[in-house]
């Protein structure tokens, strides 16, 4: 990577991934490796404690329907008394979403 590449952020993160890496974008270098550092270890503990993927309100697990990929984020929303999930993730430029009922 030569010093006019700055890297991307990874299409993986909802919303609120890419504000916080966005913010981090903001400090020294030291503290950037610092947050790398933590973050490694902080995802070989959950994966040492096997945490599953669960919704954000009732930890039951998500599944994802036909054309949503697994790492679209999800919400549950409340519509005039029904509740639905929506899922949302970026295809490159492109933000695309699927609202399905609960």
């Amino acid at each position: 990577m030569t010093a006019d590449e700055r890297p991307s952020l990874p299409a993986e993160l909802d919303r609120v991934g890419h504000e916080a890496l966005d913010e981090l974008a903001t400090r020294e270098p030291a503290a950037l490796r610092a947050a790398s550092e933590y973050l490694e270890n902080l995802a070989a503990w959950k994966e040492a404690e096997g945490e599953d993927v669960r919704s954000p309100d009732d930890g039951e697990p998500v599944t994802y329907p036909d054309g949503v990929p697994e790492r679209a984020s999800v919400s549950v929303t409340e519509i005039a008394g029904t509740e639905y999930y929506y899922y949302q993730w970026r295809e490159g430029d492109e933000i695309n979403s699927e609202t399905v009922r609960r």
